[in-house]
């Protein structure tokens, strides 16, 4: 009788732990903080007007999905990803790096634990770069690295001078 007390104590002091843990790592998290608090999409960056089409692929493997890459409002997106999981457009930051402009954004999926972490770099007419889609499942995380390239098609405003 003691021990089945014991365990029960013990089983419910778990479940508060580890709901407290879930419920705080979301909302201590920067990341998602960003994420889910940045509502603001009518600035203006540097690569906006930037239409790439091209395609992605898991890392190492041929880049057998189409997709087309948008620059647009300071924001990114994947119209592939948009159409798979209703990504949405994101905030991009970029930096130069020689010839190169270097570009991150995040976004994330709205009703999956999911998110896309874009790394990419464009020179010239081009877009290359890897992208890191995160999964979050009850009791594990799946984490998939993805190449993309692309071809710019269109361009209605010059790439800034931005550092």
């Amino acid at each position: 009788m003691q021990s089945s007390k014991l365990i029960v104590l013990l089983g419910s002091a778990a479940a508060i732990v580890a709901g407290g843990w879930f419920f705080m790592s979301r909302s201590a998290d920067p990341v998602m903080a960003e994420i889910t608090d940045t509502t603001k999409t009518d600035a203006n960056g540097p690569l906006d007007g930037m239409t790439f089409v091209g395609a992605l692929g898991l890392n190492g493997k041929p880049k057998d999905i189409k997709d087309t890459f948008v620059f647009a409002n300071g924001t990114f997106l994947s119209k592939e990803c948009e159409f798979r999981c209703k990504y949405p457009a994101r905030p991009y930051f970029v930096r130069k790096n020689g010839n190169m402009t270097e570009f991150v954004s995040e976004t994330k999926c709205p009703y999956k634990d999911a998110k896309i972490t874009w790394r990419g770099t464009i020179e010239g007419n081009t877009v290359k770069g890897m992208s890191t889609w995160t999964i979050k499942r009850w009791y594990w995380t799946v984490e998939n690295t993805f190449e993309f390239a692309g071809t710019l098609v269109n361009q209605s405003a010059p790439i800034s001078n931005t550092q």
